[in-house]
């Protein structure tokens, strides 16, 4: 019993020290209010600082859509019906590192 505990103790320190060492993309701003037609930039970074090398955009809601205009940055056009959607970038950054993240944005 003792040493299944210790393995488990292990197995998570394990665990939480090679999540730590996988950054993630931050999405700024989020969550954010937009007008029912309206539009938003976002912008894409590594939370480790490294830098972005390029990113792919996607959003929830058939009305909505999402066009990058940069490396890392895109802009939010928002479509007629008011509900809360998902923005979601897949980046990858200059050590060749793939991560994702996602933004709130509420169509009011």
């Amino acid at each position: 019993m003792k040493n299944a505990l210790l393995c488990l103790m292990l197995l998570a320190c394990i665990v939480s020290a090679s999540a730590s060492n996988n950054p993630t993309v931050l999405i700024t701003p989020s969550p954010v209010s937009v007008v029912s037609g309206g539009t938003q930039q976002f912008t894409a970074a590594f939370s480790d600082g490294t830098q972005v090398q390029n990113c792919t955009w996607l959003t929830t809601g058939n009305t909505n859509a999402i066009q990058g205009t940069g490396v890392s940055t895109a802009e939010f056009a928002a479509g007629t019906l008011k509900a809360t959607y998902i923005v979601q970038a897949t980046c990858n950054n200059v050590n060749n590192v793939q991560a994702m993240g996602i933004a709130v944005v509420a169509v009011r």
